[in-house]
């Protein structure tokens, strides 16, 4: 069996010249490399600690390692199935020009966790291998470069696609013909690029279109209709909103909103909470009422991964610092400690302690904490003799 093939510069030979050589693996091959490396400075790690303790990392990892499915996984499920039978409509004719799938949810709102969990389950992207005996990758992914440029964003998508080596003299229109035939070449039919809103730092309209004219000519390789799933903040949709965007965009594509939290979601939360905790062996007592999950909504900021860690670490704080009175229950108590540790409020602006949690605004712990640091190190200025 041989490796998947890629177009690389060939070294004795000028820059303009192209041959197939194999692809080594790219960036997976690189995490891959690292792994020994690790462990053996884990098990040192490792070593530092005591039983009890190993035996709380352990639990740990296993805890952030499991997926919680939420609603919006469903959306996500149906959005990606739509990108997929698009893209293997060609085989019969032609695909929908919509080959875009959009992504966005603010900070924390789920979006890379749930791409990790999403993509490994599609067959549909899992590597291949030829009756010829190569194997292809359809699939590839990565962050966008920070900042953004055309030529890095083009270098990094090449490098995806296991074209490392990029001759450092090519224009912008010649990076992306390069791109477009290595898509080609390694037969990717779906390129995920996450973290686009690094596009939008300091960018100017036109900039912005610059970057939507790129995106729409992946869209439309000639006899190549790949497909692309671009994740990133909400004011990603600068890129398809008619000020400053690009309607052929908009009409190319699918788009998923992960929503902020809201109160509405309490019920769905309880089922959640009652999953984790259920699954530590623990039990639910005074934080079992959707009057605790507005608290927690609150307090969160309607992230939906922060509510889901601040949940796993309440249960994991029951099982280490358990009450007398309520052994193996997790308490309010374990959600206000944790909270402390997440925000480094004060126990006055301890949504969990206090009854008017509701006038308390949890992004402004660190704020005041800042603002006390600067007053403290000003000068204290002292009169003048005579004056």
């Amino acid at each position: 069996m041989t490796t998947q093939s890629s177009i690389t510069s060939l070294s004795d030979a000028s820059d303009d010249v192209l041959a197939v050589t194999p692809n080594t693996g790219g960036m997976a091959a690189v995490i891959e490399s690292t792994v020994p490396k690790f462990n053996e400075a884990a098990q040192a790690l490792l070593a530092t600690m005591s039983h009890e303790r190993q035996q709380r990392a352990e639990r740990r990892g296993k805890t952030h390692a499991k997926y919680v499915k939420m609603p919006k996984d469903d959306l996500i499920n149906e959005a990606i199935d739509m990108l997929t039978e698009n893209a293997a409509a060609a085989f019969f004719g032609e695909s929908g020009k919509r080959r875009a799938l959009w992504l966005l949810g603010e900070s924390d709102s789920g979006k890379t966790r749930s791409m990790e969990y999403h993509i490994p389950k599609r067959p549909e992207f899992r590597p291949y291998v030829t009756p010829a005996g190569e194997e292809f990758k359809p699939f590839v992914s990565f962050e966008a470069p920070r900042p953004i440029t055309l030529k890095g964003f083009a270098r990094k998508a090449l490098a995806a696609c296991g074209y490392p080596m990029v001759p450092g003299r090519l224009t912008e229109q010649e990076l992306f013909e390069l791109l477009k035939e290595v898509i080609r070449t390694n037969r990717i039919l779906f390129m995920h690029v996450d973290e686009m809103q690094h596009v939008l730092k300091g960018t100017t309209t036109k900039e912005i279109q610059n970057v939507s004219d790129i995106i729409k000519s992946l869209l439309q390789i000639p006899d190549w209709p790949l497909h692309m799933i671009l994740s990133g903040v909400p004011s990603l949709a600068r890129f398809l909103s008619p000020e400053d965007g690009d309607s052929q965009l908009r009409n190319r594509s699918f788009i998923v909103e992960l929503k902020q939290m809201t109160n509405k979601d309490a019920k769905a939360l309880l089922g959640v909470q009652k999953q984790i905790v259920l699954g530590e062996g623990l039990s639910l007592g005074e934080t079992d009422s959707e009057e605790f999950m507005h608290r927690l909504i609150h307090g969160c900021v309607g992230a939906c991964g922060t509510i889901i860690q601040t949940i796993q670490a309440a249960a994991e704080r029951a099982i280490v610092y358990p009450e007398k009175a309520n052994p193996n229950v997790v308490t309010l108590n374990h959600y206000a400690s944790v909270y402390a540790l997440y925000s480094g409020c004060r126990p006055s602006e301890n949504v969990f302690l206090q009854d008017d949690w509701k006038s308390i605004d949890p992004r402004l712990s660190l704020a005041k904490m800042l603002a006390k640091a600067t007053r403290d190190e000003m000068p204290i200025k002292t009169k003048k003799k005579g004056a």
